[in-house]
């Protein structure tokens, strides 16, 4: 699974910033849970292009900002913005314990493979006193793809957790004072084509699942997103999310 989200976000770096607009909203809410005020060290788990790093640039100041990623590509956007640049796996951080002020992570933790395990160690690198805010996409997140994918056996989609899960995972994290946020959001594009290839440019088709693209089942897809999902702004696609914030005891 990892080596197809290199493949698919690697190839989405160049056209990332332009097409991931709800991944920057949600980028600017997460940021809103931080505390204002200086931070010695930051770490921004699956940082992609930067959209969180922009973020915070105007509400903290910092020391080091490390922006880390698993997809080289997408940290070389980020190239001469400031941050720290290292390419590595969030679920397995690079980093001693307690060395890090602040704690970000937005629109990345949804794809780890085990994150039962790995969410919880990602709080070891976290100093005693220091701040954390994390936002998931959680399922419902393109239910109107999924909904259509199943009916017409054209493309697969990742099935995403529910924010009951997170909820849980992150209440039994020993030492955190934890408090939870969602939210919802829609798109709407001209056409089914148009969001297929927008939602392609965000690399966001990294599937566990091999994807059919037979002419017949495309053009079944087509047909039954637009009877289905087309009101007066368009082609719908929903997105919902999850947000932890809060501090380390």
């Amino acid at each position: 699974m990892k080596k197809r989200i290199r493949q698919c976000f690697g190839k989405a770096a160049a056209s990332y910033s332009e097409a991931a607009s709800v991944q920057r909203i949600v980028a600017g809410n997460c940021a809103g849970f931080c505390p204002q005020g200086n931070y010695n060290r930051v770490l921004d788990i699956g940082s992609g292009v930067g959209f969180l790093h922009d973020e915070l640039c105007g509400r903290i100041t910092c020391g080091d900002y490390i922006s880390l990623d698993l997809v080289r590509p997408m940290l070389m956007e980020q190239q001469g913005a400031g941050a720290l640049l290292v390419a590595a796996d969030g679920e397995e951080l690079p980093f001693a314990d307690e060395c890090f002020d602040l704690l970000v992570s937005s629109s990345a933790m949804q794809w780890y493979g085990e994150p039962e395990k790995s969410i919880p160690q990602s709080f070891n690198v976290l100093k005693s006193g220091g701040r954390f805010a994390i936002a998931i996409f959680t399922q419902g997140t393109l239910s109107e793809l999924a909904d259509v994918s199943s009916r017409t056996g054209f493309g697969s989609v990742k099935q995403l957790r529910p924010c009951s899960f997170y909820e849980e995972l992150f209440g039994n994290i020993p030492g955190i004072k934890v408090d939870y946020a969602r939210e919802e959001h829609e798109q709407f594009f001209p056409s089914v084509k148009h969001f297929l290839k927008k939602h392609k440019q965000t690399g966001a088709v990294a599937s566990s699942e091999d994807i059919s693209w037979g002419k017949d089942k495309y053009r079944r897809f087509v047909e039954e997103y637009e009877k289905l999902y087309r009101g007066g702004s368009g082609i719908k696609a929903s997105y919902r999310v999850f947000f932890a914030y809060g501090e380390k005891l």
